[in-house]
Order: C-alpha cells, then sequence, then structure tokens
C-alpha cells in the first residue's frame, strides 16, 4: 500500500492530524479527515470542477470547516485518531 493510500484509508476512518509545508514556506498543522461523519450534507458541485492532482489530497479540514488539500511530498508527520480531546 502506498504512503497515499494509506493516509488517505486514515482519513475515511476518522480525523488526522497532518503537519506539512505550505507552498509559501510555512508550516501547518491540520485536523482533517474524508469521514462521512465529519463532512457537509450536500456538496457544491461548482467546489468539484479542479482536474484531480495525484500529488494532492482533497480533505475536509474540521477546525476551518472547508474543504482544504496538501501536497504528500510536503508532509512532516501524519497522526491519525487518538490525538483527539488530548
Amino acid at each position: 500500500m502506498s504512503n497515499k493510500e494509506s493516509m488517505v484509508e486514515s482519513l475515511h476512518k476518522g480525523v488526522c492530524k497532518v503537519t506539512f509545508e505550505k507552498i509559501d514556506g510555512s508550516k501547518r498543522v491540520m485536523n482533517c479527515t474524508l469521514n462521512n461523519n465529519y463532512l457537509p450534507e450536500t456538496l457544491n458541485e461548482s467546489e468539484n470542477k479542479k482536474e484531480p492532482n495525484s500529488n494532492v489530497i482533497p480533505v475536509w479540514d474540521i477546525d476551518a470547516n472547508a474543504w482544504r488539500s496538501f501536497r504528500i511530498d510536503s508532509v512532516e508527520d501524519f497522526k491519525s485518531g487518538s490525538f483527539l480531546g488530548s
């Protein structure tokens, strides 16, 4: 299983904490998920008009309540589930 596949699998299971370097060079820590329990009920089709990029994972940022994405090669740390509430 590739690193991307394992990240996506964890994101589908629950909330993950991802630390990555943004394009501007700053570091970002994001609590995000692809779990249907957290995603908005209706998705605006106009939001999904971009061509998919295999180097990027789109996720739901649970703190910003908005779709965000990160480049796989920019991830510095990836933690799944158990950190919440700590």
